[in-house]
């Protein structure tokens, strides 16, 4: 089976869509099918989040407009490619995937969408004009006409349908990579909380900072990544302004590095009004660390598989969620975090997740019945 994925950046800032595809191809081609990505080049100051040979960079016009991505190599490199069984579009509003949709109805080639969080109401009220006036133009004839749409929760099939969408939809996990637990790079024995992730607004990072000034500093408090700059200045005025000295920045990190801070931390803290899936949450549970999250994530399984809290999004909720972290023995933080490693394994793990995608290729593709995951 041959499988091409198009997404607009394969930059290492560019957030959890750009990390599950990369595993998402990464394991199909260890499935046994051949994947590859078409992205664009890396703008000035970008790092690629791979180099892997499946992962195709295509040049950009001499003037280019980041809002739409247009880029002819598009349609160029799509053209090249033959015997395609599918297609998969990673996101939205833009030109690499509306020309991939365009490209594939032409061709009667099945062609599939992963959302990424971009019709939640909270993602359609930023820059609403303008995404209301794509829907209108030519992004509700490309979702509906799509073999399949995937989805990584209930919540988030929920807002698609509510849209009026009547296609199939997949309801299946980002992949996630379950290496050994690593090494804490920090010493052990200090009460330490952290945040990892894309710097945004919607991230709503500035919650920590009031929570740890309400409870005095209980230890120390890691952010982890990088973003955007004006809201990046925002967090750091923010600590300056309630005083806080045991909050430390430590840019973005990855690999190994990211592994080991999140190993060292006491519990993992994701303050969001929304994520699709949040990916930070399984990482942190691999290396058997707690997980506070909001309900604006869907990780209601912190709560049934009793490794972490699934709370409001309110600094007063969020606070009290922290306090029984604190309060716990290390017995039970321990257990919690073995509970939640366990979760991952079974149900996030690339190997299983890529078998999924298999199934779902040949579904749309007309080889098998339709598996339990997808919904019409």
């Amino acid at each position: 089976m041959n499988v091409v994925h198009v997404i607009n950046s394969m930059s290492s800032t560019y957030g959890g869509s750009a990390r599950a595809t990369l595993l998402t191809v990464r394991g199909l081609n260890e499935q046994g099918v051949k994947a590859q990505v078409l992205t664009k080049q890396l703008l000035k100051g970008e790092i690629p989040l791979s180099n892997e040979s499946f992962i195709h960079f295509l040049p950009l016009p001499r003037f280019y407009y980041e809002r739409w991505g247009y880029a002819k190599a598009f349609p160029q490199a799509l053209k090249s490619i033959h015997s395609v069984d599918a297609y998969h579009v990673q996101g939205l509003w833009q030109y690499p995937g509306y020309i991939t949709a365009n490209l594939a109805r032409k061709e009667g080639v099945p062609y599939l969408i992963t959302l990424h969080g971009s019709l939640y109401p909270e993602a359609l009220a930023h820059s609403s004009l303008i995404k209301k006036t794509a829907l209108s133009l030519f992004q509700c004839k490309m979702l509906q006409d799509a073999a399949c749409i995937h989805t990584t929760c209930t919540e988030e099939m929920e807002h698609y349908r509510s849209l009026g969408f009547t296609n199939p939809v997949a309801l299946l996990p980002y992949p996630m990579e379950c290496s050994e637990k690593a090494e804490p790079s920090l010493p052990v024995g200090v009460k330490r909380f952290g945040y990892l992730g894309r710097i945004h607004s919607r991230k709503r990072v500035e919650r920590l900072f009031e929570i740890w000034y309400r409870l005095n500093e209980p230890g120390e408090l890691l952010v982890m990544g990088d973003g955007e700059p004006d809201y990046m200045q925002f967090l750091k005025n923010e600590v300056k302004r309630l005083g806080l000295q045991q909050v430390r920045f430590t840019g973005f990190v990855t690999g190994e590095k990211k592994n080991r801070l999140l190993a060292s931390l006491t519990c993992l803290v994701v303050p969001s009004d929304f994520e699709n899936c949040g990916l930070i949450t399984p990482e942190a549970l691999l290396q058997e660390v707690p997980v506070i999250a909001t309900t604006g994530s869907p990780w209601q399984e912190l709560e049934t598989h009793r490794c972490g809290y699934w709370v409001n999004n309110d600094v007063d909720t969020l606070t009290e969620a922290v306090s029984k972290i604190l309060n716990s023995d290390h017995t039970t933080l321990q257990e919690m975090g073995k509970r939640g490693r366990q979760l991952v394994l079974d149900k996030y793990a690339v190997g299983r997740v890529s078998e999924q995608m298999v199934q779902l290729y040949d579904w749309v593709t007309g080889k098998i019945d339709k598996p339990d995951f997808i919904y019409y």
